[in-house]
């Protein structure tokens, strides 16, 4: 899916308004406590959610069973 978004000038930075329906696309729901992740790759910006951080003890129970995405 893609849509055309305009770009704005908000103080020294610039922003773009992400719907509301896109964001519910990739599971988020809760705006006040969203975050993404911003990456650039071959002259593309990528906008993903922020996956939940597991603690220490948590990771190194499971370590065994995640997978490197990347």
């Amino acid at each position: 899916m893609s849509i055309l978004v305009n770009l704005y000038k908000w103080g020294n930075v610039q922003g773009v308004l992400i719907p509301r329906e896109i964001l519910k696309k990739i599971g988020i729901d809760d705006l006040q406590n969203a975050k993404l992740v911003l990456d650039i790759k071959d002259n593309a910006i990528i906008l993903k959610k922020e996956l939940l951080q597991l603690d220490d003890e948590v990771r190194e129970n499971v370590e065994g069973y995640l997978l490197d995405e990347e």
